[in-house]
Parts: structure tokens; C-alpha cells; sequence
């Protein structure tokens, strides 16, 4: 019997959160662009969790804000031996908006030149799309991409709407648009694998533990937590609420570890904590005293927007130091003109990197970095990312 979880599904959300040109015109009506990014990453998300319901494990091929380079996507696909992979995009034609009926819309999906199996999973998710919200539907077009070229194995590339046709490119910031399109690739994927879709139950199916009935106090909601755990190997965080290795998702290094408690869970027979990343992903790791300590004051659910340097996220990487002379500085805060610098590190040189901020004062962001055990930042330009 084909089961979900015997497949991994990589997760694409095209392009880099500041990549130059990659945005819709000015709009008029919300007074700003809209970057492509702000799309891809959330229907990026809400697939993530849409597959993981139904029993699939998953992979993020670009984790940060960062545009990871298309070889290290694929890379990372190829090596973990995912099984399919899907990746979102909002496409653009002139960069205007020339208005009603002269703009180009519709959604498309693109495959490698004659790839069946690419062609079978685009069909399969086709089929969903195109029963959505009312959109031109484009076709499946064959196309020399690197995502799809160099995936070894099914992969499709979803061009959702166009960024420079104004209704559609509202629809990028629509969390309705973004959630419907991921519960719809989602149904795509588990037709083309033959299981059965998994439809949203309110609440998920897992409670919080309430103080007065198993006597935890919720106190450490908002705070951190990190690993004490000292074995080489590292201690295992997931991607559901499992301790299941099929959804094992990283693993944590002495004294790192995430940046806010959401919840505390009682999962088969033991306890996690449900946390949240700087980049507002969720994982699960163990609520164990011999693996885990909670650090921290305040109630807050997620990450303050000036986080205290000395708090370190879960590394998902390291960058290498390029593009400068001889070494690049590191600061205390994402903001280059005010800032205090903490160090230096010199070209060649790796740093492990927990993702990546816009700040202030660079055109090219800044990568959020664990330095001396503490975060720290690093102007963009500076590095070259590469995913554990």
C-alpha cells in the first residue's frame, strides 16, 4: 500500500526576499510594491504544512530570505532524494500595469522538455488550479529551467498570476489566494503519488496542556528555549509533532536553539515544545530538563523585532565571506550606521547563519549569524549561503 510518508517533498519558494527586480510596480491602493517573495515564501509555507497533514515529510530548498543560487536548490534536493519538487513563482511580462485588458494574467505550469513524469505531476496539480479562483489558465509549457532540468527526479514550476497586472497582483498578499493555492497544489501532489487527501480539521488535532489538569504552568510561553545536550551528533528537532526520524527536520548544536516557545505538547507518551524560528517557522523538539532548558521573561508568541543579540536562533546554514578585501565586519544589529562592531571574519572564512533581515542601511540586507555564541549580523553582499 503506498503510504505518504515514504516520500519527500521539496519545497521551492522562488527567488530571494530583496532580489532586484523581482517585485510588482508601485500600487496605488496599499501605497507600496509588492516584493514576488512575499508570495512564494507564505504559499511556500502553507503547502509545507498542507503535505505534512497528509502524511508526506518535506524539505525547503531555500529556508532564508536569501536568494539561495538555483545549483544549491537543486542540490540539496538531488542529495536528500526527494522524491518531487514544487516550486512557486508570480510571473511579470513588462513591469507596467497598462491596465484592464492589455495586461497579460493567468496562471501556468512549467516542466522540462518532454518529462513525462513532470508533465503527470503538472497535469495532476493542474486539475486543482484551475477549479480556484477564476484566473486565464496558461497551459503546461515546456521549458529549459534549471529547477526542473537539474531535479533528477518530478518537478513543476508554478507560475501563479502576473506582478504587473494590478487585480492579480493584489491576489499575492491575499492570505485567502495564498492558502487556497497551496491546498490546491497539495490535492495535485497526493493524486500524482495515489494517497488520499487529508482535509484540515479545526485545532489539528493537538491540544495544549492546560495547567490545571497536568499541573504544567504555561510560563515559558515566549521564551527561549536551547539545547543542553552535549553528544557530537547534536539533539534532533522535527517538522510535526512526532519523534518519528521520518520528520526529523535538523538537529541542534550545545546552546543553540529557537527563539520563542509557542506551546507545550504531550506527544506519544512524552513532552515537546512547539517553537518558532526567527523566520517564523515552526518546528517540534523535546520538552525534556535533560536535553532543553527555557531561558528568558515575557509572554510574547514570537520573536521581538529588535531581538537581543545574545539570544541565538537554530543555525540552518553557513555563509562563506566573499566580496571584500580581506575581512568583512560583524555588527551587534542589522543597521550599519548604527551599530557596534564585535569582530571581524576573514574572507574565505564560514560563519553558521540562522537567516537572514532586511535592517537598515544596506540595499542588500544583512545575514542574521551565531558569532561567539551570540547573534550577529553581517551585511549581505558579504556572504555565500550554503543549506546544512
Amino acid at each position: 500500500m503506498v503510504k505518504a510518508i515514504d516520500y519527500l517533498i521539496a519545497l521551492d519558494d522562488g527567488h530571494g526576499l530583496g532580489t532586484s527586480g523581482k517585485r510588482t510596480p508601485y500600487i496605488p491602493s496599499i501605497g507600496r510594491q509588492i516584493r514576488e517573495n512575499e508570495f512564494n515564501e507564505k504559499v511556500t509555507v502553507y503547502l509545507k504544512g498542507e503535505l505534512e497533514r497528509c502524511g508526506f515529510r518535506t524539505l525547503l530548498t531555500a529556508p532564508t530570505d536569501g536568494d539561495t543560487p538555483l545549483k544549491e536548490r537543486t542540490g540539496l534536493a538531488n542529495s536528500r532524494g526527494a522524491d518531487a519538487l514544487v516550486s512557486n513563482h508570480f510571473n511579470a511580462f513588462d513591469g507596467k500595469f497598462n491596465g484592464p485588458g492589455k495586461d497579460p494574467e493567468g496562471h501556468s505550469l512549467h516542466i522540462y522538455c518532454n518529462d513525462l513524469n513532470d508533465r503527470r505531476l503538472a497535469e495532476s496539480i493542474a486539475n486543482y488550479l484551475k477549479q480556484g479562483t477564476k484566473q486565464v489558465f496558461r497551459g503546461i509549457i515546456e521549458q529549459n529551467l534549471h529547477m526542473t532540468r537539474e531535479f533528477n527526479k518530478a518537478a513543476v514550476l508554478v507560475e501563479n498570476g502576473f506582478m504587473d497586472n494590478e487585480k492579480e497582483a493584489l491576489l499575492m498578499i491575499n492570505e485567502v489566494f495564498q492558502r487556497e493555492t497551496a491546498k490546491e497544489q497539495a490535492r495535485g501532489v497526493c493524486d500524482f503519488f495515489g494517497v488520499p487527501y487529508v482535509t484540515e480539521k479545526p485545532g489539528g488535532g493537538i491540544k495544549p496542556l492546560e495547567s490545571r489538569s497536568d499541573g504544567v504552568s504555561p510560563v515559558y510561553t515566549g521564551k527561549r528555549v536551547e539545547s543542553i545536550y552535549r553528544g557530537s551528533e547534536g539533539l534532533d528537532f522535527y517538522s510535526r509533532p512526532t519523534f518519528n526520524d521520518a520528520y526529523k527536520a535538523g538537529t541542534l548544536k550545545f546552546r543553540y536553539g529557537f527563539s520563542a516557545v509557542l506551546r507545550k505538547l504531550r506527544v506519544e507518551g512524552a513532552y515537546m515544545y512547539e517553537v518558532k524560528n526567527s523566520r517564523g517557522h515552526v518546528y517540534y523538539v523535546t520538552a525534556s530538563p535533560k536535553f532543553v532548558k527555557v531561558k528568558g521573561a515575557g509572554r510574547e508568541t514570537a520573536p521581538p523585532s529588535n531581538p537581543d543579540p545574545f539570544t541565538v536562533s537554530v543555525a540552518i546554514g553557513e555563509i562563506r565571506v566573499m566580496g571584500v578585501t580581506q575581512a568583512a565586519i560583524i555588527q551587534d544589529r542589522p543597521d550599519r550606521l548604527n551599530s557596534k562592531n564585535i569582530g571581524t571574519i576573514a574572507r574565505g572564512r564560514t560563519l553558521p547563519v540562522t537567516g537572514s533581515v532586511r535592517g537598515k542601511n544596506s540595499n542588500s540586507g544583512y545575514w542574521e549569524v551565531i558569532y561567539d555564541g551570540r547573534r550577529a549580523y553581517v551585511t549581505g553582499d558579504y556572504g555565500r549561503y550554503t543549506a546544512y
